[in-house]
């Protein structure tokens, strides 16, 4: 006799992940110069400088729904998408070993994320920094709150 059991459809996945990494940040500077004769010339330069940071990163893929992460703060140009700290997983690909995909900050702002799923590592390169960080799973309707 063969018993055949029900496939197990997969759960859906809620993962936090601390680390750090760093953000690339615009520094503005202006310069103010004047001679003897009165005249003045005024100067507006813009610069990329790197700035360091510990944060937490969220990861929500829901099955059968659409994958959404929220980035640290720091990372995030002034001129950007995403509804309440959250943008949409693009391109998302999910192996047994691998999650990858894309997310869309803004039209010139498109980090790749990378998270492995054997050492829980993650990842997010781009324009806007990198980050890097562990991975933990956890369940939101059954986390105890600390307060």
């Amino acid at each position: 006799m063969l018993i055949a059991a029900a496939p197990v459809a997969p759960a859906d996945i809620n993962l936090s992940c601390s680390g750090g990494g760093s953000a690339t940040k615009a520094i503005a500077t202006q310069g103010f110069a004047f001679d003897s004769d009165g005249n003045t010339a005024t100067a507006t330069g813009t610069s990329l400088s790197s700035v360091g940071f510990a944060d937490q990163v969220k990861v929500e893929l829901p099955e059968g729904g659409e994958g959404r992460i929220r980035i640290p703060r720091v990372m995030l140009p002034p001129i950007r998408g995403g509804k309440d700290g959250w943008f949409t997983i693009n391109d998302l690909v999910m192996t047994d070993k691998e999650i990858r995909g894309s997310v869309r900050i803004n039209p010139t702002r498109s980090p790749k994320i990378r998270i492995d799923r054997i050492t829980g590592n993650l990842n997010i390169s781009g324009k806007v920094g990198t980050s890097n960080g562990d991975c933990q799973p956890f369940d939101p309707k059954t986390a105890e709150r600390k307060f």
